[in-house]
């Protein structure tokens, strides 16, 4: 159920990521159907839904329409990959390789689907208590097949981009890009790991080999942890910036607030260019946007308040310090100093003069 949230939720991301984009869309269309086949790929994977989807049918329906729709959200995000990554120059190649990837996706899908209509109603193919993916044990060769068939072209559009995802990761200059492409890929490595677990259990199964768990078990977790690591990183882009910023704006808010009795010391007798009417006021003024600039208003005030009170001393570091960052740490530690002993006693012995 996790997965189906932390779906829905990428989902309409990259939905309104695409609304914002004006220059070439294809990449971003491909994508979006490609999300939109996963998320609706998730809930066929719960245990309950499946089963409701057969016994509505009256056979193992759920069984296609899984595989048909997660096939084609590996072939999707596969060609958003080829176009997204691809010299402009390249159409033609790009062409040639999803036309390619829909010929195999096609054909193994076709001879999978013509092996499963033999026998819709085998064991291997249901879900629930019955089927084989609950209760482990032998399984006809054919219903193995099929399962091999089709899992092995999703395991080639899976391992085609997380190829490329790990490639760009090294190229990419924006942070929040380079590390979402890092998560893409170590999702997709677990996508990796579930086919290998399909089709090694599935061929295990059809020599007479039953494995000591159960398939439901294994592949569920790997479902779990591969889609949701895949959509965290390939939505982190959009939403990691925002938690940095958000972050470095809480930090700012804080160390506002730990310099505000100092800030009074220092200010009482100067004029200040926005003073808070009380320290509620100053307190209150939460807007995450405006937190930079709060802080960066009170260290200035703060010198003012400094220069004025004591016109012969400089500081340390000041308004032409290498950053911001410099200068809240050395008023940080003056506020500390204060605390316990006389202020002038403790610019004095920051300032290194009387």
């Amino acid at each position: 159920m996790a997965t189906v949230v932390v779906a829905a939720a990428a989902l309409m991301l990259r939905l309104r990521m695409l609304v914002r984009v004006t220059v070439d869309r294809r990449p971003g269309h491909v994508l979006a159907l490609g999300f939109a086949a996963w998320f609706l790929a998730v809930p066929l994977e719960i245990e309950s839904f499946a089963v409701g989807v057969d016994r509505w049918a009256g056979w193992a329906l759920a069984w296609p329409l899984l595989h048909v729709i997660a096939c084609a959200g590996g072939f999707f995000t596969q060609t958003f990959f080829w176009l997204a990554t691809a010299d402009p120059l390249q159409r033609t190649k790009v062409a040639s390789l999803v036309r390619r990837s829909a010929v195999i996706g096609v054909s193994a899908l076709a001879v999978g689907l013509i092996l499963f209509a033999t026998m819709p109603r085998d064991v291997d193919f249901l879900r629930g208590p019955a089927g084989r993916m609950v209760t482990p044990g032998p399984v006809h060769p054919v219903a193995a097949l099929s399962y091999v068939v089709i899992v092995s072209y999703f395991a080639y559009t899976i391992a085609s981009f997380t190829s490329a995802s790990w490639r760009w990761a090294a190229k990419a200059d924006l942070p929040w890009l380079r590390r979402g492409l890092r998560l893409h890929t170590i999702g997709c490595v677990f996508g990796l790991l579930f086919c290998v677990h399909v089709v090694g259990y599935q061929l295990a199964e059809a020599f007479g080999i039953t494995p000591p768990w159960v398939q439901l078990q294994a592949e569920g977790a790997l479902v779990a942890v591969s889609l949701v690591t895949a959509f965290v990183g390939v939505t982190a882009p959009a939403w990691g910036p925002r938690i940095e910023a958000f972050a470095r704006a809480t930090r700012h808010y804080r160390h506002r607030r730990r310099l505000y009795p100092l800030w009074r010391l220092l200010t009482g007798a100067t004029v200040t260019l926005d003073p808070p009417r009380s320290e509620w006021h100053d307190r209150l003024r939460l807007r995450p946007g405006q937190q930079h600039a709060l802080v960066y208003r009170r260290v200035i005030e703060l010198w003012d308040g400094l220069l004025a009170l004591h016109p012969t001393m400089s500081g340390e570091t000041g308004l032409d310090g290498p950053d911001l960052a410099g200068d809240i740490d050395w008023w940080l530690g003056i506020a500390r100093a204060a605390r316990s002993r006389p202020l002038d006693d403790v610019l004095a012995a920051y300032q290194g003069q009387p």
